[in-house]
């Protein structure tokens, strides 16, 4: 009979010593090279996050020609063909001392467009100049623009006074118009719309804030998208209470739209309507489209977003409108445009839609930011006239 001899047990393994130091070495170098590449990523991605937060809270009054002017002759400009240079409507041409009116365009090729001038207000039209297509059509005063009688004044704020320019009514008592350029603009923003509402015969105040030029600047001479400058807007509201104001209309463009939302969420009580052109309704949205003309992927404006609040102290959350727009009581015209490239469309239409039925007026129409009443100046008028008469 055979049997099977039991297996001798396995050896038991020999105890691991500690690897050969050149291996050690190998993985601290690789340790080592992954952290820097980290701190190196990190780095980078703040950086570009605090550029690209740096660039929305920049004061920046600078001019700027991007075209140059073709040719000129015969009552016409020939201009390079653009989006902006080819649109119809009414539009001014600028250059480094002058201004012209636009008029249609009677011709052109592929490469050019050939328009009409109405008149040369300012300087001498002459080719080879940069220049720049300008939709807030009118430079200089209410007076040398427009032929309005008005007044230089400043209302109390809690930097210094505040320059204003004050366009009078059939009487101080009643109604005020407060108009409200956007970032980085001026006053002349908003001359397009005053002889309309000096047609109403309401007054009409139309305000500096902090960091525009001749106004006190910001302590750290940043703009806060409206988070401090809000309170110019309520300063100059006090001030057209004192001077027989009964009551307000507030009108915003751009980024003072945003600033007119916060006031009127702070003290409704005074504020009769609000108008709003191409106006911020969320920030962060705005941003994002911002982010997104430049390439950036959204991480990294997720990561300027937050940069941007730390820096300047805002909290974006509270610029979402939508938020509030149930809650609104305060009768709004809203005007929006079909191409703005600088602030993003949706939350205005969603806002208009959440808040009570009849509120809001939403007019939406072709054209980029702030453009509304240059595609249409007549129908936008006829708007605002109507809007203004029923809240007065």
């Amino acid at each position: 009979m055979t049997t099977d001899a039991a297996a001798s047990p396995a050896p038991a393994p020999a105890p691991a010593g500690p690897p050969p130091r050149s291996a050690r070495r190998g993985v601290r170098r690789a340790g080592a090279a992954v952290l820097a590449l980290a701190v190196l990523l990190v780095a980078a991605l703040g950086g570009v996050g605090w550029y690209f937060a740096g660039v929305a809270i920049e004061v920046d009054h600078a001019a700027e020609y991007p075209i140059e002017i073709e040719d000129v002759g015969d009552g016409t400009v020939t201009l390079p063909r653009e989006p902006f240079t080819e649109r119809a409507g009414t539009w001014a041409l600028v250059w480094k001392g002058g201004r012209a009116m636009l008029g249609p365009i009677v011709g052109g090729d592929g490469d050019h467009v050939v328009r009409r001038v109405a008149s040369v207000t300012e300087g001498q039209l002459a080719k080879g100049v940069p220049a720049n297509v300008d939709n807030w059509l009118y430079d200089g005063d209410p007076k040398t623009a427009l032929g309005l009688e008005f007044q230089d004044v400043s209302y109390p704020s809690e930097l210094g006074p505040m320059p204003a320019w004050l366009v009078p009514g059939s009487s101080p008592n009643g109604t005020w118009v407060i108009g409200v350029h956007g970032r980085n603009a001026d006053k002349a923003e908003t001359l397009r719309v005053m002889r309309a509402v000096h047609a109403t015969g309401l007054p009409m105040l139309s305000i500096a804030y902090r960091n525009d030029v001749g106004a006190p600047a910001s302590p750290d001479r940043k703009n806060h998208l409206g988070d401090t400058e809000w309170k110019d807007v309520a300063s100059a509201v006090a001030y057209a209470r004192s001077q027989g104001a009964t009551g307000v209309v507030l009108y915003g463009w751009s980024m003072g739209g945003a600033m007119v939302m916060t006031t009127l969420r702070k003290d409704p009580a005074f504020v009769r309507g609000v108008v709003l052109d191409s106006p911020v309704m969320d920030w962060s949205s705005t941003l994002d489209k911002q982010g997104d003309a430049r390439h950036l992927p959204r991480f990294v404006t997720n990561v300027a977003k937050r940069v941007l609040q730390r820096r300047i102290g805002i909290d974006l959350r509270d610029f979402d409108q939508r938020r509030y727009a149930p809650r609104l009581r305060t009768p709004t015209l809203m005007f929006t445009t079909a191409d703005d490239e600088v602030v993003a469309n949706r939350p205005a239409f969603a806002f208009a839609k959440a808040a009570p039925p009849g509120m809001v007026t939403h007019i939406a129409v072709q054209g980029d930011h702030t453009e509304a009443w240059n595609v249409d100046p007549a129908a936008y008028e006829r708007a605002l006239t109507s809007f203004l008469t029923k809240v007065r």
